[in-house]
C-alpha cells in the first residue's frame, strides 16, 4: 500500500439528488477526512459484493474532520455510476482514498480567480474553503447547462466571494461560457492565479488564456482509472515539458491537478 492512502469500508451516512442526474453522497471515513487536501479525489465501489469489479473515481467534495465524514458529488454516466445513486443510508462501500496530487495553494497576498464547470464544481469546493481561511482574494465562475444544475451555489454563497454563473440557456446568471471575457477579468481584477475542473474544453480554452495572459493556471483532470493510484497505467495524458519535450503523466498519481499550460490538449 502507497503511504497515506486509506482502504476501508466505509458506511453510507447520506444520499440524495441535488439535480437531475447528479448526487450527493456523504461516507463515515475519519481516516481519509483527517488527511485529504483540496483537489485530492478517491475511489470508491458501488457495493462491497465485488460487482463491479473496479472503483469509481471522485474528486473530494466536502470533509468534516470533526465527524470524520467525507462528501463526494457525481453524475449518472452508466452502470458503475447507476449503482452508486443506487445505495441506501447504512450500506457498507469499499473506499480507497485520500488519491494524487492536488492543487498548490497560493501565498495570502495574491489573488484568484476559481472557475468550475458542472460537477467540476466538486473539487473546487475545498480549495474555496482553502482560499477563505487564507484569506486570500477569490472571485468564482460557474458554468452549467442551465439554472438547475448549477451545483453548491448554496454552500458557496456563504463564503461571501463574488460569485458570476454562466448558462448555456440562460436560465441563470450570464449566458454563454465562463470563458467569454475572461482575458479582461483577470487583468481588470489583477488575477495572477487560477484554478480550473470541468469539461475538457472549458479546461483547454481558460488554460490557453491564462497562457496568453501570462497567468499561471492549475487545472483538475478528469480520465477514466483502473487503480487510482498508478499502478495500471490506465490515464495517461500527454505532458509537455519546459522545454518542449511531450512524455505521458499518470492523472492519478502525477495529477490530477497539472500546470494548464503543461497539458498538451487534444482536439
Amino acid at each position: 500500500m502507497i503511504t497515506g492512502i486509506e482502504a476501508v469500508s466505509a458506511r453510507v451516512l447520506d444520499i440524495f439528488a441535488v439535480a437531475p442526474g447528479i448526487f450527493e453522497l456523504t461516507l463515515d471515513a475519519p481516516q481519509v477526512a483527517a488527511k485529504a487536501r483540496p483537489g485530492q479525489f478517491l475511489m470508491v465501489k458501488p457495493n462491497a459484493l465485488g460487482q463491479p469489479f473496479l472503483g469509481r473515481p471522485m474528486g473530494i467534495f466536502d470533509v468534516d474532520a470533526e465527524k470524520g465524514g467525507v462528501t463526494i458529488l457525481f453524475e449518472v454516466h452508466g452502470g458503475g455510476t447507476l449503482l452508486l445513486a443506487q445505495v441506501k443510508k447504512g450500506d457498507m462501500l469499499p473506499l480507497l482514498a485520500p488519491l494524487g496530487n492536488g492543487f498548490t495553494l497560493v501565498d495570502n497576498d495574491r489573488r484568484a480567480l476559481v472557475i468550475g464547470g458542472g460537477i467540476g464544481v466538486a473539487p473546487l469546493y475545498p480549495l474555496l474553503l482553502e482560499l477563505k481561511k487564507r484569506d486570500v482574494y477569490t472571485e468564482t465562475l460557474l458554468g452549467a447547462q442551465t439554472a438547475e444544475r448549477v451545483l453548491a451555489l448554496d454552500r458557496l454563497c456563504k463564503l461571501d466571494m463574488a460569485i458570476t454563473t454562466f448558462t448555456d440557456d440562460g436560465s441563470m446568471g450570464v449566458q454563454g461560457y465562463p470563458t467569454q471575457g475572461l482575458a479582461e477579468l483577470i487583468r481588470e481584477a489583477r488575477i495572477d492565479i487560477v484554478y480550473c475542473c470541468g469539461p475538457m474544453p472549458l479546461m483547454r480554452g481558460v488554460a490557453e488564456i491564462c497562457a496568453a495572459a501570462g497567468v499561471e493556471c492549475q487545472v483538475s483532470l478528469e480520465e477514466r482509472m483502473g487503480c487510482g493510484f498508478g499502478i495500471c497505467v490506465g490515464c495517461v495524458v500527454n505532458h509537455r515539458a519546459a522545454d518542449g519535450t511531450i512524455s505521458k503523466k499518470r492523472v492519478c498519481y502525477d495529477g490530477p491537478v497539472f500546470e494548464g499550460k503543461e497539458v498538451f490538449w487534444h482536439d
